[in-house]
């Protein structure tokens, strides 16, 4: 693949500036930035909250790699976009690794955000699916995970989806991995009824 399928000038500029930012400290204690990644006209994005440690520099550039839990996301989303990164887009709402992996505070989210706010500008998905509490907490969704991933929101138009982090069904078994991967097939058959 080419690294963004549907380039064009403006992701070019957003991935020149966000080289260049240094807004707040995770750019000088976090180990790299990751910018979003895939397909620029993709029909559906996934966020997370913040790229994780990677020991591979090569991988360093990609969202969701590195450990168990981007592997099951990444096996999740091969099952049911076959072409992967070439059919959907990936990305964080913080784009530097926090130090220690920790959660991004607060005000690193909402410093960082114009980056996504940027992302989902030039992709245009017609679904969202944020990842976990910090991408939840992003789109003004404060129920629990528990109740939120039945159900579909709209987030200035589009459809949202709010996913427990993948990291969540790892920690509780086989059984709720195989209960988190239904979740994904809701996501794909409303993009299918579109």
């Amino acid at each position: 693949m080419e690294k963004y399928l549907g380039k064009d000038d403006k992701f070019i500029d957003h991935l020149e500036c966000l080289s260049k930012c240094e807004v707040c400290s995770i750019r000088f204690t976090g180990q790299h930035r990751t910018p979003g990644y895939g397909n620029l006209n993709a029909e559906v994005i996934f966020i997370g909250e913040a790229p994780g440690e990677v020991d591979n520099p090569d991988l360093r550039e990609l969202p969701f790699v590195g450990n168990r839990s981007s592997d099951l996301m990444m096996d999740i989303i091969y099952g049911l976009w076959p072409h992967g990164y070439d059919d959907v887009f990936i990305t964080n709402i913080v784009k530097c690794n926090p130090p220690k992996n920790r959660t991004p505070t607060e005000k690193e989210v909402s410093l960082c955000s114009c980056w996504l706010r940027e992302e989902l500008k030039i992709v245009q998905p017609k679904v969202i699916v944020a990842l976990g509490r910090t991408a939840a907490n992003f789109f003004g969704i404060e129920e629990s995970l528990n109740n939120a991933r039945f159900k579909d929101y709209l987030w200035k138009g589009k459809i949202l989806f709010v996913l427990p982090h993948p990291a969540y069904a790892l920690r509780n078994g086989p059984r709720a991995v195989e209960q988190y991967k239904q979740l994904f097939k809701r996501v794909k058959r409303c993009l299918e009824v579109k």
